[in-house]
């Protein structure tokens, strides 16, 4: 089905999500009033429903993924700097990339499979083994990117070390256990981080570079690459890496707000009085 079609499927989508089911309206709601407490009711409603037009897109790009050629994706999704990338995997150097829940990550998959580089995709396994699978066989389309359990992925990264690519980390997640996590001020609010970024680049000696994914119009992306932080890592204080991840992508949804995943319950912990991790 043309895409165009499905566009206009979404938008009727969009209009069941937010007035018939209300899917999750309340924690995007919440989301983005504590987020940005200058918005006043009226303008909280125009964000959600430019989110919910964003993520029913999303929906009906995924499905398009399963037979998108190789010239449309690449036509699609446009790569900015990306020689950061290339300079250091052409060294030997394997480059832990870092992004958000940004624009489109599922196209950002097959873009990042179509280019000259070698790519490790760390994923969260779906609770349903079906749709689970589903996911990961149109996730796999293009050669070039190696899918990696979460669970996995410790032990793989220590198998694949001499290989020369770049480890993709969605690094925004909210982590299970918020007393082990690192915690700074996010978009206004307490705000919890997985650790395991920052581990892997000071473990490996890696780089980390961030990924930014924008929409610039329906359909159309541009992924562009940013370095943030390189090895020798000895005198840069713990935390840091993940201090400007954090920074750079709050700059990003503040500058596109509507493309950030609001549905998610990203602030469900509260910060607790006593921290347990350990670098």
């Amino acid at each position: 089905m043309p895409l165009s079609i499905l566009y206009t499927l979404a938008t009727g989508v969009k209009w069941v999500f937010y007035y018939i089911i209300a899917y999750r309206k309340e924690v995007i709601s919440k989301n983005i009033s504590n987020s940005f407490p200058q918005l006043k009711p009226k303008q909280i409603k125009a964000l959600s429903l430019q989110f919910y037009g964003y993520l029913t897109d999303q929906l009906v790009e995924f499905f398009y993924g399963v037979s998108i050629s190789e010239k449309e994706m690449l036509d699609r999704v446009q790569m900015v700097n990306e020689h950061y990338i290339s300079d250091y995997l052409q060294a030997g150097t394997p480059v832990v990339l870092v992004a958000g829940h940004q624009g489109n990550w599922e196209w950002a998959i097959h873009r990042l499979a179509l280019s000259n580089n070698l790519y490790d995709v760390v994923y969260q396994k779906l609770n349903n083994p079906s749709f689970n699978q589903f996911t990961m066989d149109v996730r796999s389309r293009f050669p070039g990117v190696t899918l990696l359990e979460k669970r996995e992925s410790i032990l793989a990264t220590r198998e694949r070390k001499d290989i020369a690519r770049g480890i993709c980390l969605a690094a925004d997640q909210a982590p299970q256990k918020p007393e082990s996590a690192y915690w700074t001020n996010f978009l206004n609010q307490d705000t919890a981080f997985f650790t395991g970024m920052e581990r892997f680049a000071r473990d490996y000696n890696y780089p980390v570079v961030f990924v930014e994914l924008i929409r610039k119009e329906r359909g159309k992306y541009i992924m562009s690459f940013e370095p943030i932080a390189n090895p020798d890592y000895t005198d840069l204080p713990k935390g840091e890496i993940i201090e400007r991840f954090a920074r750079r992508l709050e700059k990003s949804i503040i500058q596109y707000p509507e493309q950030y995943l609001w549905s998610h319950r990203r602030w469900k912990h509260t910060k607790p009085d006593i921290l347990s991790f350990k670098w």
